[in-house]
């Protein structure tokens, strides 16, 4: 019998009513009976309740972000190139802020170089964004300047994408002009050695030559599906795994500005034609302009 049924029972025995709400103490402790198991308390619970199982997110590893040191050169876009030209217009230059590496900027990094005592190559590297107090590295799926170009679809019926990437060239209407051989049969691209070059439209490379022959030295011709055929002459190097029978597409790199050839005394350009399928070689002037990236800047700067 339970110390509770004990005094109830005294109590009625003795006519005193009891409440039904009188607590018996809970300080007594109790010795649990051969083989039986702890009452459980909160914290005893707590213990031995499974742990939560961890957060989908938390069981994936981060992922490893590939990174390359900064090189910023003509024809280099993005984020990064406006960090660049703010850092640079703080500094005094004269430049706009709108994430193209362009002629304005190169001259602007050249300044800042000369002023750190560095070699002006107006190429902006990790160690000179180290110095401006930008960062020095990028992902390193980040696109390489000028590797591929704009695509400007209808602006021209042989071009899609101008020859020369970046934006650091010349050029003018010289068709037709005198040379040594007789009137020139294309447009002449005056550009530094090593300058990327790519293809204008989705095409197949016809003929090439890795040795420097003739008067076009190095050189890729490539044909468009209707037969339109396109030359490019004095090339320094043309791309690795490029052969004849490459499937090339508009704005890929196909090689590099040089003066191989009939050039190799004179000043770095390429040398380019446009020969419609069947005909002779036509002017590829307005369709140069048609497609050239400073064309259209300076067109909107006028406007």
């Amino acid at each position: 019998m339970t110390a509770a049924l004990v005094l109830a029972a005294l109590a009625g025995s003795a006519g005193v009513a009891v409440a039904q709400d009188v607590e018996i103490p809970t300080s007594v402790s109790r010795t649990p009976a051969q083989g039986a198991a702890p009452a459980p308390t909160a914290q005893t619970a707590a213990a031995a309740a499974p742990a939560p199982a961890p957060a989908a997110a938390a069981l994936r590893a981060p992922a490893r972000v590939r990174t390359k040191p900064v090189v910023l050169r003509l024809g280099a876009r993005g984020a990064i190139v406006r960090d660049l030209q703010r850092e640079l217009r703080r500094r005094g230059a004269r430049i706009a802020v709108d994430g193209a590496f362009g002629p304005a900027t190169k001259r602007a990094v050249k300044q800042v170089q000369r002023r750190f005592r560095m070699k002006p190559t107006g190429v902006a590297n990790a160690r000179l964004m180290k110095r401006l107090g930008l960062r020095t590295r990028m992902a390193a799926g980040a696109p390489r300047a000028a590797t591929r170009a704009a695509v400007v679809p209808g602006a021209s019926r042989y071009l899609d994408v101008f020859p020369v990437g970046g934006q650091d060239y010349t050029y003018s209407d010289d068709y037709g002009a005198a040379r040594h051989q007789g009137s020139h049969e294309g447009t002449d691209i005056m550009a530094d050695r090593g300058t990327p070059l790519v293809a204008v439209t989705d095409a197949t490379v016809s003929r090439l030559t890795r040795r420097e022959t003739g008067l076009g030295g190095i050189y890729v011709w490539l044909q468009r599906a209707d037969g339109t055929d396109y030359y490019y002459a004095h090339m320094t190097s043309i791309a690795a795994g490029l052969q004849e029978g490459s499937r090339v597409t508009a704005g890929q790199v196909i090689g590099t500005v040089g003066n191989t050839g009939d050039a190799r005394y004179g000043a770095t350009h390429l040398h380019f034609e446009i020969r419609p399928a069947g005909s002779r070689p036509i002017n590829p002037y307005s369709h140069l302009v048609a497609v050239d990236p400073t064309a259209r800047t300076q067109a909107r700067d006028r406007r």
